[in-house]
C-alpha cells in the first residue's frame, strides 16, 4: 500500500501524540490520524517502532531537561534526584498536547500543589512542602515575565509626572500595566531564599534556612531584558491589581480604596508618591495625561 507523505502539522501532531499519550502504542497509532508506516520511515515495521520508540523517549528526556532549566532554583532545593520524580511524573501524568515546551512549566506548578502525599506531617516537613510549591510559583512567573513584551519597548508619555497634581486630582491619567508585570502573593518570605539559592549555586554556599511564614507580596518585571523582583506593601499589591482590570486610574483608585476600606483620598496621596516609582520600576505604564483646559 502507497501512503502519501503528510503535511508537517500532521507529523507534529501525530508524534506529540504518540509521544505523550498514555495506552497501547499501537492503539495510540489508530487514534493519531496517521499510522506508524506515514509518520516513520524505516526499512521494515519493527525499525519504525524502534525509531518512534527512540523519538518517545528523547522527547520526554528534553520534557524533562526544560522543567530542570525552568525551576533551576527549585531543583537546587530539591535536590536533582527528587526533582526527577517529579518531573518525569508531570510528564507521564499530565502529557503536554502543545507545539512549544514554554506551555510545560504551568502545569508542573499545578501538578506539584495536587501531588503532596496525604498523611501527618510535622510543621517543618509542611513548610518544606508548602516553600517548593511558592518556589515553583515565582520560577514559573519568573519564565512568563521573561517571555513577555518588557515595558522599555512601550514609548514613554511625553510630561512628567506631577505629585501635586496627582494628589489633588488634577491630572486625568490613563494608565496600563504592562504584559511583562506579575503579581505573586506568598504565603512565605520566598525573596531571601531566592537569593540564598542563587549564591548556593554559583558560590557553593551552604543549605538554605526555610522562610518565616508571612505573607509577602511580589511584583516580577524586567527591564532592558533584567528581571526586577520587587516587594510591594499590601495597598501597593491590591491598587496594581485593579490597574490591570480597570478602566482607568480613577476607576482602579475607587475600587481599591472601597477594597481596602481605605478612604480615597488617603489612598490617592499614597499613590501620588508611588507612581512615579512604580512607573520608573516598569511596574506602570502611563499611556497619557489630560489636564483640564482653563476657561475665562
Amino acid at each position: 500500500m502507497t501512503y502519501s507523505t503528510p503535511e508537517l502539522s500532521q507529523l507534529q501532531y501525530w508524534l506529540s501524540h504518540v509521544s505523550n499519550s498514555h495506552g497501547d502504542v499501537s492503539q495510540k497509532w489508530l487514534t493519531s490520524g496517521l499510522s506508524l508506516k506515514q509518520g516513520a520511515k524505516a526499512a521494515s515495521h519493527l525499525a519504525a517502532e524502534h525509531q518512534q520508540q527512540t523519538y518517545s523517549a528523547a522527547h520526554a528526556k528534553r520534557l524533562k531537561a526544560c522543567l530542570k532549566d525552568e525551576f533551576s532554583l527549585l531543583c537546587a532545593l530539591m535536590g536533582e534526584d527528587v526533582f526527577d520524580v517529579f518531573a518525569k511524573a508531570c510528564v507521564m501524568a499530565l502529557p503536554s498536547q502543545a507545539l512549544t515546551f514554554h506551555t510545560l512549566g504551568k502545569a508542573f506548578v499545578r501538578f506539584l500543589a495536587n501531588s503532596w502525599p496525604q498523611g501527618k506531617f510535622n510543621a517543618s516537613q509542611s513548610t518544606l512542602f508548602e516553600v517548593y510549591v511558592e518556589l515553583a510559583r515565582f520560577e514559573r512567573a519568573k519564565a512568563e515575565v521573561l517571555a513577555a513584551k518588557g515595558s522599555e519597548q512601550i514609548p514613554p508619555a511625553e510630561f512628567a509626572l506631577n505629585e501635586f497634581e496627582l494628589l489633588g486630582g488634577g491630572a486625568s491619567l490613563n494608565i496600563m500595566v504592562p504584559d511583562c508585570v506579575r503579581l505573586l502573593v506568598s504565603e512565605y518570605d520566598i525573596l531571601p531564599l531566592l537569593s540564598q539559592l542563587e549564591n548556593r549555586q554559583t558560590k557553593g554556599a551552604e543549605s538554605p534556612a526555610m522562610p518565616a511564614r508571612e505573607t509577602r507580596y511580589i511584583a516580577l518585571t524586567k527591564q532592558n531584558g533584567q528581571l526586577i523582583a520587587q516587594p510591594l506593601t499590601h495597598w501597593q499589591a491590591d491598587l496594581l491589581s485593579h490597574c490591570n482590570h480597570a478602566a482607568s486610574f480613577e476607576q482602579a483608585l475607587a475600587h481599591s480604596a472601597r477594597r481596602q476600606g481605605m478612604e480615597p483620598a488617603v489612598l490617592r496621596a499614597r499613590m501620588a508618591m508611588w507612581l512615579p516609582v512604580a512607573v520608573a520600576s516598569g511596574l506602570l505604564v502611563v499611556e497619557t495625561a489630560k489636564r483640564p483646559t482653563a476657561t475665562t
